[in-house]
């Protein structure tokens, strides 16, 4: 498997290319968003390990850049963990997001879920991936104003439980795992775990879904997380 490595610190990128060398990855660096560009099409990666902190162009127009051009999973890595960004770089594209510093096997782990996702192939119950849009069925969600309605009644939720939905909802089908839920989340509460983001989407469940125990909206992919489907 090929990780493409777009970082600018060559300390950093080149420890990270030892350890994923030493795990029987093949691995290419590039230290700025040109050279990653290049990089990228010469080399083919199977995932890209891509640093928001970049010179000249920042990582999240880069991470909105490949994604236009592929759907090679993305890994944004990053000194800032906060919450505006973390949603941002969904939002722009990426698969996950890992704040710096991490363990190198919590990366490898990432990578390998990553890929598997990658190659799942596309869901033929709910059609294909639909651009995200401001209104879905009778659910309708304002980011700017942060309310949501359904059927024309507002819904009160918390920040947490608006930004986990604001995030399915501009990624509509898009498989996201706990780890990467917990990534946005922990911006905004650092107590979060497995277990609240559970709690978080039961709640939201109950107050979007018509049958909480049939949801139509937030629904469980067994054995990796949670989808949004756009009815």
């Amino acid at each position: 498997m090929k990780v493409l490595i777009i970082e600018d610190d060559v300390i950093f990128a080149d420890m990270v290319r030892m350890y994923l060398v030493e795990e029987d990855f093949t691995v290419q660096t590039a230290l700025t968003v040109q050279d990653g560009l290049k990089t990228f099409h010469s080399f083919a990666p199977d995932v890209v390990l891509l640093d928001l902190s970049l010179p000249n162009v920042d990582g999240i127009t880069m991470c909105k850049t490949l994604r236009q051009q592929t759907q090679t999973p993305i890994i944004v890595v990053s000194i800032n963990s906060r919450a505006s960004e973390i949603i941002q770089a969904f939002t722009e594209g990426a698969d996950d997001f890992l704040s710096k510093p991490f363990s190198m096997q919590e990366l490898k782990a990432r990578i390998m879920i990553a890929i598997r996702k990658s190659m799942q192939p596309p869901s033929t119950e709910n059609g294909p991936e639909i651009p995200a849009t401001e209104h879905s069925s009778q659910l309708q969600l304002d980011p700017v104003r942060r309310f949501i309605s359904v059927n024309g009644d507002m819904v009160e939720t918390t920040f947490s439980e608006f930004e986990l939905l604001k995030v399915f909802y501009h990624n509509p089908y898009r498989v996201f795992t706990r780890d990467e839920l917990i990534t946005i989340i922990r911006g905004i509460d650092y107590h979060v775990n497995e277990r609240s983001i559970d709690i978080h989407i039961t709640n939201l469940r109950k107050k979007i879904e018509s049958d909480p125990k049939k949801p139509k909206y937030i629904q469980t992919v067994w054995g990796l997380g949670y989808r949004f489907a756009k009815p």
